[in-house]
């Protein structure tokens, strides 16, 4: 009991706030070393030269507006995402659970700062998206809302969403929570949407009333005080997420992956022959299917269409479309690194040379089909010159980056032999 309290005491003299920082740092620390990969990559160079294009279609884009443009969706797509987006990083430890459990009473010091600034960076790039398509939104709209209130209302927004899903977490069930999170998606959603649609008055009663009626909905169910062990897997699935992005460009440490078990899907490899050649085959799409790197992809594609879409009438609806396939390319070759330590492979080898082929067969199948799906807005342009040079660009990309792929890993496997 007295060693209890004597830790206890020890524990109180920790200031919460400034421990999340120290971890932060720490984070971040191992982190941006990395960082120089990224901009040797190319990809500082492409983005500048991107900005570029956008910035000369975007200018004669404003001055020439299509009639009948749907400019209330088009804004709606462009600030749903980070509007209803809400996730707060804790840097929380697995050792937490017994070493914090006394400072339960006292942790509301340590998850402030985090979902103050969680809601301070992401509004950034919020106010950001809506301050570029601001000129757009006030030529084409019938009755454009003020800029100011814009923003003052994607900030209510951004805070109810953020409130609402760290409330999430601290639900008890797991149903419960699904629930809530659906509840926030359609419910941001719906405000965002009745504040574009509807005269600015109504909008704004609509708005404030509903933000009222969410928080008094979020006050329902019962929550943790501190929900440990969710926080600690959200962290973890956080840092993963990180470290999964810097392995397109480097090989890096990417820890432990979260397992989706899709059982939608699980008719998918299924009719992988059962020999020797095609195992790793088999195991690829598995992990491709069960892995984060599928919903990932669908964000991105979905992303690329609807940008596609608004630019396909420009060459710059032709960069954005190579760009989306380069990209889904460089997402792709995670699945590269996925197996690189599995013990199995050791005990049950398959040909190197196999695993090779059935990587870059997979990678090349799936870049395929987004080069089409990606495709399908300019079926829209009613030029047929334009809809087939664009495919075929777009199929010389996926070559390009599966011959690049095929050089890197032969260059990696030589270079092993020479070590070895």
């Amino acid at each position: 009991m007295i060693w209890y309290r004597i830790r206890l005491g020890r524990l109180a003299m920790i200031n919460l706030a400034e421990l999340r920082q120290k971890r932060r740092g720490e984070f971040w620390g191992r982190i941006l070393p990395y960082t120089q990969y990224i901009v040797q990559s190319g990809v500082a160079v492409v983005t500048f030269f991107l900005l570029i294009a956008f910035a000369a279609w975007y200018t004669t884009f404003v001055q020439h507006i299509p009639a009948g443009l749907p400019v209330y969706w088009i804004m709606l797509v462009l600030l749903t995402p980070l509007t209803i987006y809400g996730t707060v990083r804790t840097y929380m430890r697995p050792a937490d659970v017994i070493f914090m459990l006394p400072l339960e009473t006292q942790m509301q010091n340590y998850f402030a700062p985090a979902w103050r600034s969680s809601v301070i960076g992401k509004y950034i790039w919020l106010a950001l998206i809506a301050l570029v398509s601001w000129p757009f939104y006030v030529r084409a709209a019938a009755d454009a809302k003020p800029l100011l209130l814009l923003f003052a209302v994607l900030l209510l927004l951004k805070i109810a969403s953020n409130y609402g899903s760290w409330q999430e977490l601290r639900i008890n069930g797991q149903t419960a929570r699904v629930l809530f999170r659906l509840l926030r998606y359609v419910y941001i959603t719906a405000l965002l949407a009745a504040w574009l649609w509807l005269p600015l008055t109504t909008a704004s009663v609509v708005v404030i009333v509903g933000v009222i009626v969410y928080w008094l909905v979020l006050r329902l169910p019962g929550k943790a005080a501190v929900p440990w062990e969710r926080l600690i897997a959200a962290e973890k699935n956080h840092a993963a997420g990180v470290m999964r992005m810097l392995g397109w460009f480097v090989d890096v440490p990417t820890g432990e992956r979260k397992i989706n078990h899709r059982r939608w899907l699980s008719f998918i490899g299924r009719r992988v022959p059962w020999n020797q050649e095609q195992a790793f085959r088999f195991l690829l799409i598995k992990t491709f299917v069960r892995s984060e790197l599928l919903p990932t992809l669908a964000r991105f594609v979905i992303i690329g269409i609807v940008l596609v879409l608004l630019a396909r009438l420009s060459w710059f609806g032709v960069a954005v479309y190579l760009l989306f396939i380069l990209l889904s390319g460089v997402q792709m070759t995670m699945l590269r690194k996925q197996h690189t330590d599995t013990l199995w492979l050791s005990i049950y080898p398959l040909p190197v040379t196999a695993q090779r082929l059935e990587t870059v067969r997979l990678i090349t199948h799936a870049q395929l089909l987004i080069a089409v799906v990606l495709w399908i807005p300019f079926l829209f342009t009613g030029d047929p010159l334009r809809m087939v040079w664009t495919l075929a660009a777009g199929l010389v990309v996926v070559w390009m980056q599966r011959a690049s792929l095929n050089r890197k890993w032969l260059r990696d496997l030589a270079a092993d032999d020479e070590l070895g």
